[in-house]
């Protein structure tokens, strides 16, 4: 059996894995931590362990559409479990959703955790997709590819390269190069202050309600466990620490951002900008917004993250969006026989 096929069996138990985990909510959260470390599957693509999370379409063949999912620098692929659940409904099942803690996160594992390069990124994105579903995903299946934040960088930064021929849809979520460029000295700020660690899950879960990084307290259940590391100290009393240290990301940043704007725009694709406030447009998108190159959402109850603050209405966003610019499939024409 070729490695792309061992890697994701058929029926793999992880793919009812989200749902799983928003059906164990009301578990406390050592419990959902446990279920979701079990429910998981694991891909191997060369040195490359990557945990990542599949709700299956109910068609058996690849003519549903295949929303993808890359989710931001230091968050994981569970930021997008509620979101996923819902676009699932919107959907009527008929949607295969994945998503993927991407290298230097989550369950993920690298030779190079640390390689964060905005090429590297986007070729870990292909080669997981074929690992996932095959080496023609890119070119033959219809693909909705959504990124938020940094997320957002790797899919602008390949679709401009034509990595994955086969996108229809593209969508980013907050994120825009002029106001990611200007704010970097914030994130500065961020790393430095944000605790270094906690003495339970339920304190990380409190401190991203409390300061505002997510508002959401119930996606904040099914996703903060995946972005801290157990350990124990050396009086054996146990402590959880961040999985990414953000702080040595810092190499990438200008280039994650840089020309993100133009990369997006240039896109065949069809394409929509999800945003927690016009504030965030730079110039570029701002013309090019009312020139209607792409469609704008603006959800401004959200915070930057958005598919966590607001998942419905983030879900509701991206299907409303890919019914709009889906392909149409015309039925065969059946050839005109003449019987007389």
């Amino acid at each position: 059996m070729s490695l792309q096929k061992e890697i994701f069996k058929k029926g793999n138990k992880g793919t009812a894995l989200l749902e799983q985990a928003l059906i164990e909510e009301q578990e406390d959260v050592d419990d959902s931590g446990k279920i979701i470390e079990e429910e998981a599957k694991k891909s191997n693509i060369r040195s490359f362990s990557t945990l990542a999370y599949d709700i299956q379409g109910k068609s058996a063949n690849n003519s549903s559409p295949l929303f993808v999912l890359h989710h931001g620098v230091g968050y994981s692929a569970l930021s997008f479990a509620l979101a996923a659940l819902h676009i699932k409904n919107l959907t009527n099942g008929e949607s295969t959703i994945f998503a993927y803690d991407f290298r230097g996160h989550g369950k993920t594992k690298t030779s190079d955790d640390l390689n964060l390069s905005l090429e590297q990124l986007s070729q870990d994105l292909v080669d997981v997709l074929k690992a996932a579903f095959g080496n023609d995903v890119i070119t033959n299946r219809e693909i909705f590819l959504v990124g938020h934040s940094v997320g957002g960088c790797v899919v602008a930064d390949a679709m401009s390269r034509k990595l994955i021929p086969s996108v229809t849809c593209m969508a980013v979520i907050d994120v825009v190069e002029g106001s990611a460029m200007e704010a970097l000295s914030n994130m500065r700020n961020f790393c430095r202050n944000r605790p270094s660690e906690f003495k339970t899950l339920e304190d990380a879960i409190l401190w991203s309600k409390k300061s505002g990084s997510i508002r959401n307290i119930e996606s904040a259940r099914i996703s903060i466990p995946c972005l801290l590391i157990e350990q124990e100290t050396h009086t054996n009393i146990k402590k959880y620490t961040w999985r990414t240290d953000l702080a040595a990301t810092q190499p990438h940043w200008e280039e994650w951002f840089s020309g993100m704007s133009e990369k997006f725009l240039s896109s065949n694709a069809a394409k929509l900008l999800i945003l927690a406030g016009t504030d965030r447009l730079d110039k570029p998108l701002t013309i090019a917004q009312m020139q209607g190159k792409y469609q704008l959402v603006v959800l401004p109850e959200a915070g930057h993250m958005v598919q966590e603050d607001m998942p419905e209405r983030t879900a509701s966003a991206l299907v409303d969006f890919w019914k709009r610019n889906e392909k149409l499939i015309l039925p065969v024409k059946k050839p005109f026989i003449n019987d007389k």
